[in-house]
């Protein structure tokens, strides 16, 4: 791909893709479910002169104004989950988050998938089709695991919340761990 002087746009961009947890195996319909960032970022390279210049074993990311390039706004966020057939690799379904997606995904023996966004909203979607049964913010970024247990007088879904970091800009917060029940 040529740069050019507006240089060169890309997407997921350089805090995108599948992130950090990783995917979640559904056994219930033998599918991999997985979140993903989608933040699109522009990227300019030095000077030819600029880049010979570089010392040889130094941190380098091929631009000195850019860094890892300029990410689109916050408003043009996104953020993916989708389910795939383990086997064949065809998608089953995708659901679009209006933030990216960073943290575990939870497919349950009951049909449900949690998972949360950097905006703080935790989800419930059907397994099978992907539709939102439930949405709640949590006020701030869910950006570690989601795990869902029976404590013998019911179903609960534990969640973080409040994750910050100088990479994304996120609302600050308190972080927490919230405790939710299933009804």
């Amino acid at each position: 791909m040529p740069l050019s002087a507006a240089g060169v746009r890309f997407c997921p961009g350089t805090q995108g893709g599948a992130e950090w947890n990783g995917p979640a195996y559904d056994a219930q319909h033998d599918a991999v479910i997985t979140g993903q960032v989608d933040w699109c970022s522009t990227v300019h390279f030095d000077a030819d002169d600029q880049i010979k210049s570089v010392p040889s074993a130094q941190p380098w990311t091929g631009s000195s104004k850019d860094g890892f390039g300029h990410p689109d706004p916050q408003s043009r966020w996104a953020g993916w989950l989708t389910s795939l057939d383990a086997v064949s690799g065809k998608q089953r379904w995708r659901f679009r988050a209006p933030n990216p997606i960073m943290g575990g995904v939870t497919p349950t023996a009951g049909g449900v998938v949690f998972f949360g966004d950097m905006g703080g909203n935790l989800y419930a979607l059907n397994s099978n089709s992907g539709e939102k049964l439930w949405e709640q913010n949590m006020g701030g970024a869910v950006a570690g695991g989601v795990i869902t247990y029976d404590t013998g007088s019911g179903q609960r879904v534990a969640v973080s919340g409040g994750m910050t970091s100088k990479i994304w800009p996120t609302p600050k917060s308190t972080a927490r761990v919230y405790v939710l029940a299933v009804q």
